[in-house]
């Protein structure tokens, strides 16, 4: 079962991420919704920076973690300026 435990690390630890900000957002009286998203965002940035490291080594991984904060920006970008209401 090649790629299993991969798979799993990487899932637990955006699943973990997501529900540790929904937990958050509704603590700071939110509805749990951009807990649940930016938790799944840097939870996502660093599974895939961890994976990448010990799968490809330094720069590849560096390079994913790039490319998962320049979602982080976009969906960011989009919520402060209230394109996609996250409220």
């Amino acid at each position: 079962m090649k790629g299993f435990i991969f798979g799993l690390t990487d899932n637990l630890i955006v699943a973990i991420s997501a529900l540790l900000g929904i937990q958050l957002d509704k603590y700071f009286d939110g509805l749990g919704l951009q807990g649940a998203i930016y938790g799944a965002l840097i939870g996502h940035t660093f599974s895939d920076v961890l994976a990448g490291y010990l799968d490809f080594g330094l720069s590849v991984s560096i390079n994913m973690g790039l490319g998962c904060l320049t979602v982080l920006i976009f969906v960011f970008l989009l919520d402060y300026f209230n394109i996609y209401k996250l409220k």
